[in-house]
């Protein structure tokens, strides 16, 4: 009976630290103000797992001449390719405003079809090494939503 009891008790204390991350990482966010936002604060390379098919979804930022940034990436099952990995993801014009990216042309393309699918991206830092992909259709309709954790930055 202890030994139960003693389990419930970890696995109360492990569960409140899960939700207790996934609460702070839900939070209002850094404003521009606070230093979050710029093309650098989203410079480098991503990693994350979409929740809808618990692929591997990687992407790449780099900062373009006239101060937006472009994508590159891949998903490790891209259910828009007929459930393939065989596809990328890009786009070359995304706005920065603050914590916030968007751009209205996040294309994938996949190469086993030879199909394009334009989607709309909405990013936001939510804290220092943290973005929130929230892909839509061209009508609004809502997509997936990722969070993605910084990997590696030119910029630190």
């Amino acid at each position: 009976m202890r030994r139960m009891m003693a389990a419930a008790a970890a696995l109360a204390s492990a569960l409140s630290l899960v939700l207790g991350g996934q609460a702070a990482a839900e939070g209002s966010g850094p404003s521009a103000q606070e230093g979050y936002g710029g093309a650098n604060s989203v410079t480098g390379y991503w990693m994350g797992t979409d929740p809808l098919d618990g692929g591997d979804s990687r992407r790449g930022f780099t900062p373009n001449a006239d101060g937006t940034v472009s994508m590159a990436g891949r998903d490790s099952y891209l259910s828009l390719c007929d459930g393939t990995d065989r596809g990328l993801a890009e786009f070359s014009d995304g706005v920065v405003k603050g914590p916030t990216m968007t751009t209205d042309r996040f294309v994938i393309t996949c190469f086993n079809n030879g199909a394009e699918v334009t989607l709309h991206a909405r990013y936001r830092l939510i804290r220092p090494g943290v973005l929130r992909e929230t892909l839509t259709t061209p009508e609004g309709a809502p997509v997936t939503e990722i969070l993605f954790h910084k990997v590696s930055s030119a910029h630190g």
